[in-house]
Order: C-alpha cells, then sequence, then structure tokens
C-alpha cells in the first residue's frame, strides 16, 4: 500500500499554473518544484452528486498507467494539503540553478495549442486557423506539415498512443492545450514533452453511489466503459459541424493506419495485472480523508477490463 505524502509544511513557491481543473500551488519539494493540484468544487455543476471531483486520483493512476506502457510521462505523488487529497506533479520545466539560490526555466513547454496556432493549411477546404480546433484532420496536417513537429521522430506514434491509452483509461480531455514540445533553453534541442495532465479520466465527478449502481449492471457498464464514451477531437458531420468522436468507434471502424499501428503497440504492452496492483495499492482513506475507497476500486477495474476486451476485438 502506498503512503501519501503530507505535503501541509511545503513551501509555497511563486511559480503560477494556468488550466481550469481546480486550484494548484507550486512548492518546494525533495529538492525539486512541483505543482500541487487541488480537488475542484462541484458547486457549479448541475445535480452534482459529490462535494469534489477525484481528479487528484485521476491524474495520479492516470499518469502511473502510462507509465506501464513505457510511456515519458511526469512525475506523480499522492498526498495530503489543507485537509484535500492532492497530487503533486514535478515540474519539468524548472530546476534550481547550480551556482545561484534561484529557479531557472531550463525547458520552454510549447503547447500543441500554439504549433497549430502557427500553422496554415492549404490542403484542407475551410481550414479553421485556429489553435483550439480540434477537428481530427486539421490536428493531423498540423503534425505531419509544422515546421517544428517536422522536425522531430515520433510525433504521429505519440499522438495516436495517447489517442488509445486515453480511451483506455477515460480521458476524454487531451486538448490542443495539454500535450506539445519541450524547447531546450540552453541549446534549442527540440523534444517531445512527457505526457501530462491527466486528471479528467476515470469519471472524476461520479458518486460511490453511481459506481455502486453500474456495477451491478452490465449495460451501464459497457455504455460507461465505451459506447457512450467520447474524446476532445471532432470530426465535421453531414450538418458541417464538428461532433466528438467515440474513440472506441473509430478505432473498431479502422481505416487509419497509423492508428491500427498503435492498437497493435497498445495491445503488445498492456498489463491488466499490473495496473490492477497500482489501484490496489492506493489506500482506501487516511486519517478522516477518503482516498479509494473499495467501490470505487472495483469500478475502476471493471471499466478497464471492458474497455481492453473491445479493444481487443473480444466483445462488440
Amino acid at each position: 500500500m502506498i503512503k501519501l505524502v503530507d505535503f501541509s509544511k511545503n513551501e509555497k513557491m511563486r511559480f503560477y499554473y494556468g488550466g481550469n481543473a481546480g486550484a494548484k500551488e507550486a512548492i518546494y519539494y525533495d529538492n525539486a518544484a512541483w505543482m500541487v493540484k487541488y480537488p475542484k468544487s462541484t458547486k457549479d455543476l448541475d445535480n452534482p452528486q459529490i462535494s469534489y471531483t477525484t481528479s487528484p486520483i485521476s491524474e495520479y493512476l492516470g499518469s502511473k498507467i502510462y507509465e506501464t506502457f513505457g510511456m515519458p510521462v511526469h512525475e506523480t505523488i499522492l498526498g495530503t494539503r489543507k485537509n484535500k487529497i492532492v497530487v503533486a506533479c514535478r515540474d519539468f520545466t524548472r530546476k534550481l540553478d547550480d551556482e545561484m539560490p534561484r529557479w531557472l526555466i531550463t525547458e520552454i513547454l510549447v503547447p500543441f495549442h500554439d504549433l497549430k496556432n502557427s500553422f496554415m493549411s492549404s490542403d484542407i477546404e475551410a481550414y479553421s486557423g485556429t489553435g483550439s480546433e480540434t477537428l481530427l484532420d486539421e490536428v493531423l496536417a498540423t503534425i505531419n506539415g509544422q515546421d517544428e513537429l517536422k522536425l522531430l521522430e515520433g510525433v504521429t506514434e505519440r499522438f495516436w498512443d495517447m489517442f488509445i491509452i486515453d480511451a483506455f483509461i477515460g480521458n476524454n480531455d487531451r486538448n490542443n492545450g495539454n500535450w506539445g514540445i519541450l524547447i531546450n533553453q540552453k541549446s534549442g534541442e527540440i523534444s517531445l514533452a512527457p505526457v501530462y495532465d491527466n486528471g479528467s479520466a476515470f469519471f472524476n465527478k461520479r458518486s460511490l453511489a453511481q459506481m455502486q449502481k453500474r456495477l451491478t449492471d452490465e449495460i451501464l457498464m459497457q455504455e460507461d466503459a465505451y459506447k457512450t464514451a467520447t474524446c476532445a477531437y471532432k470530426y465535421v458531420g453531414l450538418d458541417n459541424e464538428g461532433h466528438r468522436i467515440n474513440p472506441f468507434r473509430f478505432m473498431r471502424e479502422g481505416g487509419d493506419a497509423d492508428c491500427e499501428a498503435a492498437i497493435v503497440r497498445f495491445i503488445s504492452k498492456v498489463d491488466l495485472d499490473c495496473i490492477t496492483a497500482i489501484i490496489a495499492n492506493i489506500p482506501e482513506d487516511v486519517g478522516t480523508l477518503a482516498v479509494m475507497p473499495q467501490i470505487q476500486k472495483e469500478f475502476y477495474i471493471k471499466l478497464l477490463e471492458i474497455r481492453l476486451r473491445h479493444i481487443k476485438g473480444e466483445i462488440e
């Protein structure tokens, strides 16, 4: 069983992080800078079943599952701070100066959003020209045509590997702002950033009662696992509007050689026993705070089992 880290006494630093998924703080821990992510209040949601999302658990678990595939991913630690369950994510863009007591930004993180914003495609009719648009044709055109991305090997493979693994963990928010490249400040070298921002995985707004209901209803479990799944990427429908893709339907229909190759890679690397052990090793509670109760563990494991069978073509 893993032990959660008590971050209550760790120094808060004057770094600031964006995003709308909840409050964030920069802290000093283990000679490094870490971003602490808090669970977000659900008070603005319609008919919320829980007071706060379980996004710190989702971030931690999603990232650990990425690790099992041998994917470069940011380092995460589960802990507590201000009487909340939090996840600390190591800041891979900063390090302490060896000569002076200051922090240096050693790597510039450039999200795919900004790379796409700099790219204009003449191959797509009515190309939007915006970094935030997630139409799949535009995203793939940017990967294949944007100047910096053309210098990198493995960008296409990274995109499709994320597409499959995100579907597997239920992360429906891999938008253009939460993956990208790193530019080394000193050498100018360009590399793919490690995978980060997995907090939207595993239905982080579900209550235990909702999970329990689904565990006893195979139809609801299949709907949650793959039938009603969506991702951030879109296709243009007959109404000329963008519609979110169901990644499992997209995989099943086939037709994209790069996606099909990623499915083969996924199946060759997935280790459900290892992933189940990761889930089992998360404590049910710490003090008076719930971490991952048994029902939640059973729900997550069953979701993954069903999704894996579907990706393998064992169930329709």
